[in-house]
C-alpha cells in the first residue's frame, strides 16, 4: 500500500456494518491513500465530500494500485 492507491475497507468477519457507528457511511466506498505512517494511513473519500479518515493498514484492501 502506498500514497495514491485506491482502497476500501475490509468487511469485518462475523459482524454487521451497522454495529460500527463511526464508519456507517464508509462501507463499500473507495478512497485514496493520502498519508502513511507506520501501520496506519489516512484515506480521503471523494464520494463523501472529501471526508478524511485514519485507518489501520490491516483494515483496508487495495482496489487499484497507483
Amino acid at each position: 500500500m502506498k500514497i495514491g492507491d485506491l482502497v476500501k475497507m475490509k468487511e469485518p468477519k462475523g459482524t454487521k456494518w451497522r454495529t460500527y457507528k463511526s464508519i456507517e457511511k464508509i462501507p463499500g466506498e473507495p478512497g485514496f491513500v493520502i498519508e502513511i505512517a507506520e501501520n496506519a494511513c489516512k484515506v480521503v473519500f471523494p464520494s463523501l465530500d472529501g471526508d478524511i479518515r485514519s485507518f489501520l493498514k490491516s483494515s483496508l484492501e487495495v482496489v487499484h494500485e497507483q
